[in-house]
């Protein structure tokens, strides 16, 4: 059972679903999804007000904006104050006042640190305060160095760029005075750590380039020489810019806001007996992943409840007597053994163990569906193991070669139920027979719901019996 003092959910103004999310090669266990806080636009930065994410004013974090890197502290008068420098030595840095906002973004939430450590970092910005560095992260690093912070066998003020820092702290973790500080990482953006990852990484290229245009713009306003020399210089950018909007493509993504069910009490003694993995791809796999999308399965095994004492008949992948062309198709060409078996040596030739998870994990690693963002997953129930797949991620006919069920099963003879699952608003976990593949019958979904009632005893499952498609 989960200790029932244990609250999730602590610190934070309001509930948040976590679950694991790919970083190229690898994959972070566990992230604070708190892209349904509201994002504001301010000039060209997406913010967000730290009281909507965070409930007291203790909070000590690493913030990764685009650009920027920039370090939060408690003021020690109720509310918070920043460190925030400009790359290139273009301005000396600053201690201000955050005014209760700050950029949207990944951040690195610093957990169960002394209370002298917000002191020692006041102090430690203001030793830096007013100087110039290189890099907006190497000088929130010297800022962590003096104050009493080391990572690794390196030095925090070695390194100079976002994404290596970010990498590094993930690998390597932060200590304070000696002691292994707890980082959790918590997302505010609606770009899930890859795609804002990649983002990262884009602005630091472009770094230089902003800095030479924004050198160009304000030598151009004294020099009709130089005004003509960033004509020249910026045509380029503009005609791609001119295209890219004539295609549809837009420099920024429109936010939609995003509904969260409610959390589950923190009072309930919830069963941690779930075994849960989730593929890893292939080196081939996480590059098409930057593509097509995060596309992942999840197993989850334990042994409380038998399936079998629910489910007792095997089902068939395409089991029609008389198949017409597209599902002969499907069986022997597009999804046959041979194409499902090279699909997952790309996508999830081995699978990394996350560990035992409770009900209320489980749970929360769902997406919640609603009419403004479909989040449904395919299902698997087998002898051994429940499969849970994403059926949309992003283009939709990768989506539709990768929601199949025979790629969640691997034509695992020993399959007992295939359909979908989803969490609602309201937090009921429905399920439904819809697998052309395998066909459950209602008398199927009436059992599997039964069999995940008894599993999940503390969600609330319903089933949803619907006429079965081809």
């Amino acid at each position: 059972m989960e200790n029932s003092a244990l609250n999730t959910d602590a610190g934070f103004a309001q509930h948040f679903e976590r679950r694991p999310e790919f970083l190229f090669g690898s994959h972070v266990d566990q992230v604070v999804d708190a892209s349904s806080i509201r994002e504001r636009t301010i000039q060209d930065l997406r913010v967000f007000r730290i009281s909507d994410l965070f409930a007291g004013k203790s909070e000590i974090f690493l913030g990764f904006g685009l650009p920027n890197v920039y370090l939060t502290v408690p003021d020690g008068k109720g509310g918070y104050e920043k460190f925030a420098a400009k790359s290139l030595k273009r301005a000396p840095s600053v201690v201000e006042d955050t005014r209760n906002f700050v950029q949207s973004g990944i951040m690195l939430r610093f957990i169960g640190l002394p209370d002298h450590a917000a002191e020692k970092l006041r102090a430690a910005m203001r030793v830096h305060h007013g100087k110039k560095y290189m890099t907006c992260v190497n000088a929130n690093l010297r800022v962590l160095e003096d104050a009493g912070f080391t990572s690794g066998k390196r030095k925090l003020s070695s390194i100079y760029m976002p994404y290596a820092l970010l990498s590094y702290l993930l690998s390597n973790g932060l200590e304070f005075e000696g002691k292994a500080v707890e980082l959790e990482v918590v997302r505010t953006t609606q770009a899930n750590m890859e795609s804002y990852a990649r983002q990262i990484i884009a602005a630091e290229l472009m770094t230089f380039c902003r800095h030479g245009e924004r050198m160009l713009e304000a030598k151009a306003q004294k020099s009709k020489v130089w005004k003509a020399a960033r004509a020249v210089v910026t045509s380029p950018f503009k005609l791609v810019a001119a295209v890219g909007g004539l295609v549809g493509i837009k420099a920024t993504a429109p936010v939609i806001s995003r509904e969260v069910a409610p959390a589950l009490p923190a009072t309930a003694e919830y069963h941690r007996d779930f075994t849960v993995k989730l593929s890893v791809p292939s080196s081939t796999g996480a590059v098409l992943r930057q593509f097509w999308g995060a596309h992942a399965l999840f197993t989850g095994e334990q042994t409380r409840v038998n399936p079998l004492d629910y489910l007792s008949e095997r089902l068939k992948p395409f089991p029609q007597k008389n198949p017409g062309l597209v599902t002969r198709l499907k069986k022997r060409v597009l999804f046959s053994k041979f194409v499902i078996k090279l699909i997952h040596k790309i996508l999830a030739p081995s699978y990394a163990d996350l560990g035992l998870k409770s009900e209320r994990d489980v749970y929360d690693m769902l997406r919640t569906d609603s009419v403004k963002k479909s989040n449904k997953y395919n299902l698997v129930i087998t002898v051994k193991k429940i499969i849970v797949a994403r059926t949309t991620v992003g283009v939709k006919l990768i989506d539709w070669i990768l929601s199949k069920h025979v790629l969640a099963s691997g034509y695992d003879p020993d399959v007992l139920f295939a359909g979908e699952v989803w969490k609602d608003t309201d937090g009921v976990i429905h399920i439904n027979g819809n697998s052309g593949t395998y066909q459950p019958s209602d008398e199927d979904v009436l059992a599997v719901g039964r069999y995940m009632q008894a599993a999940f005893p503390h969600l609330r499952v319903v089933v949803d019996l619907m006429k079965h498609g081809a």
